[in-house]
């Protein structure tokens, strides 16, 4: 039922409108005295009635509509006021404020024309003032009930858009590198963490895919599509520390130069000056930050001679065996 009556709305408010453009003409050509006025006495009458009546029931349908497109909530009976301006709610409140108006004063209009009066008298300075302002109603009414629906339910306007707060930053996370986030899936060529010096003396673990394992062991060119990601960890007493640190990426293109990537999730408050202060990083492409990156590796990955050899320490195992005794004086 709830359906069916708000389909009906657009069909019924053109009555109204049309009955509040007329109206006017009528009720000032009813206004002149004389004999043979009452057919513009009719006129006016019917076209107030009809407009009224008419009025009322698109009052209700689009009552039912409200609700079905959720301008009005499930139950209510006015929509939620909205103070800024030229808003949705804004348009629908006052298309339904002014039909409820026009319906009431269309009433009063139609009770001023009834009024007793002789033949030869004019239709009455009352009846003219309230039909007048009937009509105006009803014509605002069908103005902004216009602009409602080519606004939409969900077109915003600007003014709704100043009151929006404004969008937060971007997240470094949100574009992280996700294909080499997943490293783990990559082939380690470090069975255990290697220092290296030249990235920052960390500890550091050098993961690439399958098809590059072998190309990269013996230090030639990787072939193009390959992905190579050094994991590191920051340095805790000549160890491997608990505190992470940056991905390298670097990926070879499709003409067999390097593409080098840095990311840093996190970067401790002592290390952000390698940071320029910066609390998380995400370099990548043609960074300027990435310069010492493009002129170490321009050429692709470091030769064999050149990388870092120097493993985790291995503490001394401890003596399980008890010594011999020493020679010294015997039996006998």
């Amino acid at each position: 039922m709830i359906d069916w009556l708000s389909f009906k709305h657009h069909m019924l408010v053109h009555f109204p409108v049309a009955a509040a453009l007329l109206a006017p003409l009528a009720l000032l050509a009813a206004q002149r005295a004389g004999r043979g006025i009452r057919p513009w006495w009719t006129a006016a009458r019917f076209l107030i009635l009809a407009g009224s009546i008419v009025g009322l029931f698109a009052v209700f349908t689009g009552l039912a509509m409200a609700r079905k497109t959720a301008l009005i909530p499930p139950g209510g009976w006015l929509v939620p006021g909205n103070p800024v301006s030229g808003s949705l709610n804004w348009i629908a409140r006052r298309h339904q404020f002014l039909a409820l108006a026009s319906v009431a004063v269309g009433w009063v209009a139609l009770k001023a024309a009834h009024r007793q009066r002789k033949d030869h008298q004019g239709i009455g300075i009352l009846a003219l003032l309230a039909g007048l302002l009937w009509a105006g109603l009803t014509g605002a009414a069908g103005y902004y009930g216009g602009q409602l629906a080519h606004a939409g339910p969900s077109q915003d306007t600007e003014g709704q858009k100043a009151a929006e707060p404004p969008p937060p930053p971007p997240d470094p996370e949100a574009e992280a590198p996700l294909r080499a986030l997943d490293y783990l899936r990559l082939e380690p060529m470090h069975l255990e963490p290697v220092k290296s010096p030249p990235h920052g003396n960390r500890w550091i673990r050098v993961w690439v895919t399958p098809a590059a394992a072998e190309a990269y062991a013996a230090g030639k060119a990787l072939p193009p599509g390959s992905l190579a990601v050094m994991s590191s960890t920051e340095d805790r007493w000549g160890r491997p520390g608990f505190d992470a640190g940056p991905l390298y990426v670097m990926e070879t293109r499709g003409d067999g130069k390097p593409s080098f990537t840095l990311y840093w999730a996190r970067v401790p408050e002592a290390k952000r000056g390698e940071t320029g202060g910066a609390e998380r990083v995400y370099w990548r492409g043609a960074d300027p930050a990435l310069g010492s990156c493009q002129a170490c590796h321009a050429s692709g990955i470091a030769p064999v001679r050149d990388r870092s050899q120097w493993r985790v320490p291995r503490r001394p195992k401890a003596e399980t065996e008890e010594s011999p005794a020493p020679d010294g004086g015997g039996n006998g």
